[in-house]
């Protein structure tokens, strides 16, 4: 094929004019064709272009207001769980300031809450109990679990029911064991009050320790 020959030419005006001759072996028509070509896929790359700088923008805007929402709820989390242990702590503060100063009987307090943590361990183990006969007598299980099975029916209910009524009983144990060590918890705080008193102005100001003692 012999090579493409292109001719130029500026006029007087200086804007300039390309005068671009067909190639020597293709016709009129196949010389359209090749431009048409050509323009449609210079009109498909700009698109593209166009397409991908417009999701890649969205997706930008989406991105840093998805951050923002997340940091917001952190933050607003992080807020809330200060002043729940904030309040928390003041409460039992005013608590032990009470009984610090004589406003409640430290002895019957102590004895109650102790008598209350035996109370709910011993209802706990009952309630365990309680729940392990219902299910076996009522056999509500039975019809839950499709075995065929008669000894593998068996083993799976007792051990389902003993998962349930062990559940039970450690909700509820848990429980009381919380109540204890708040019980514990309490009784070192009074036996080293003043040294609880400042760590408390330290960690939460004087203004809301004053504020507390004045409603003694």
């Amino acid at each position: 094929m012999p090579p493409i020959r292109f001719l130029a030419f500026w006029e007087r005006t200086e804007s300039p004019t390309l005068l671009e001759k067909p190639y020597s072996g293709l016709s009129a028509k196949d010389h359209l064709k090749r431009v048409a070509v050509v323009q449609t896929m210079t009109a498909i790359f700009w698109l593209a272009i166009t397409l991908g700088g417009i999701v890649g923008f969205i997706a930008f805007i989406a991105s840093d207001f998805a951050t923002h929402q997340v940091v917001y709820f952190l933050a607003k989390w992080k807020s809330l769980q200060f002043e729940r242990a904030k309040l928390n702590e003041l409460k039992l503060f005013a608590l032990v300031s009470r009984l610090h100063a004589g406003k409640r009987d430290r002895y019957i307090f102590l004895t109650m809450s102790s008598q209350i943590v035996a109370v709910i361990a011993i209802f706990s183990a009952g309630i365990a109990v309680i729940v392990f006969v219902s299910l076996e007598s009522t056999g509500t299980l039975k019809k839950l679990i499709p075995i065929n099975i008669r000894f593998a029916e068996s083993v799976m209910v007792a051990f389902v029911e003993l998962i349930v009524s062990l559940g039970v009983f450690a909700f509820l144990f848990a429980f009381s064991v919380g109540l204890f060590k708040r019980i514990l918890s309490i009784q070192r705080k009074l036996s080293n009050y003043e040294e609880y008193r400042r760590d408390m102005i330290h960690r939460w100001g004087k203004e809301e320790v004053s504020k507390i003692e004045a409603e003694l």
